[in-house]
């Protein structure tokens, strides 16, 4: 008893003080400070630091310290925490439209992307949240996803057969890989390391910067370049956070977010081919698909396509293709 009633303390007291120097926020999230996503918060920091003339301050703390993903979710939503950048993967339990950015060969690149993530589909996202206590900031990047294993090169949807692959725990992800014959294992992303260590799991699939970031690598032979998935980053406020500053500042905020948005996807883009590099020289068998295999991955996946356009909704699915059309 009185362990909640000075964990209730303790809860009061962080509000209070939020609620006392709520223009000073602290904005958490999972990759280290080197990493795109690092280095976008760093320069979100210092943009909002400079519009707001030093009225708003953000610090911030990478490499999980505030927590993993979900557990830093929780915290904004309950106001703890101020800001967070995380994959939309783990809003979907609560706002299924967001497996939109899950579907399998979605995406043909980042010009589709951005059509989708910038425009109407983004914003009515994005509007969502707000019954989540969640105020959306910006889409970053986070790449397309490639996988990697440790047992065989994978050239032909074939090879794919049987691997035991590490997935995020999402029911799309799970769909996707059970289509491709491989055995679909959810983990949190914090024990994957550990995991292809021990051979629990055979693969992995991440995009290049977190496989380079994370070292997989010296846990990983083959890579095998699929860009099966875009999911993106999202750079999100607390709404009680968000709400407690002045409308122009809240203003500034929404204007550092678009820049630093443009700045970190700049930085995530144009390190994948570098990153892609690097990895061979650190000994992984790279391979690239022919149009023919990856026609046949299409193929396999497009019943799952199918079956999850229904929960993220016709319409919204029939938006965003309409919106990479009119992009290209």
């Amino acid at each position: 008893m009185k362990k909640t009633l000075a964990a209730l303390a303790l809860a009061g007291a962080m509000l209070a003080s939020a609620s006392a120097s709520a223009q000073n926020a602290r904005l958490g999230y999972v990759p280290i400070e080197a990493h795109p996503v690092g280095q976008g918060s760093i320069r979100f920091a210092e943009l909002v630091a400079q519009k707001t003339d030093g009225r708003v301050t953000i610090q911030t703390f990478g490499s999980g310290v505030l927590g993993n993903e979900p557990q830093m979710q929780s915290s904004l939503q309950a106001g703890f925490l101020d800001v967070m950048v995380g994959p939309t993967s783990n809003l979907v339990g609560t706002i299924p439209e967001f497996l939109i950015f899950d579907l399998p060969f979605f995406y043909a690149d980042f010009d589709a992307v951005d059509a989708v993530t910038d425009g109407p589909v983004g914003e009515a996202l994005f509007a969502r949240l707000e019954s989540m206590g969640i105020v959306g900031l910006a889409y970053w990047d986070n790449g397309f996803r490639h996988m990697t294993n440790a047992l065989r090169p994978v050239e032909r949807v074939e090879d794919m057969e049987g691997l035991k692959i590490r997935v995020i725990p999402n029911p799309l992800f799970i769909a996707t890989f059970e289509a491709l014959g491989t055995n679909p294992v959810p983990l949190p992303y914090p024990e994957l390391y550990t995991a292809l260590e021990s051979r629990a799991v055979d693969a992995q699939e991440t995009p290049v910067g977190l496989i380079y970031a994370s070292k997989f690598y010296e846990v990983q032979d083959h890579l095998t370049l699929t860009g099966h998935v875009y999911t993106p980053y999202v750079l999100l406020a607390s709404k009680r956070w968000f709400d407690s500053l002045s409308a122009e500042d809240q203003a500034l905020v929404m204007e550092a977010a678009r820049e630093s948005a443009e700045y970190q996807r700049g930085l995530s883009r144009n390190d994948a081919e570098r990153l892609t590099g690097l990895l061979e020289e650190e000994g992984m068998q790279v391979t690239r698909l022919t149009e023919e295999e990856m026609e046949k991955l299409r193929a396999r996946v497009a019943p799952v396509v199918e079956r999850f356009t229904d929960t993220i909704g016709a319409d919204l699915v029939a938006q965003a293709r309409e919106a990479m059309a009119a992009g290209r």
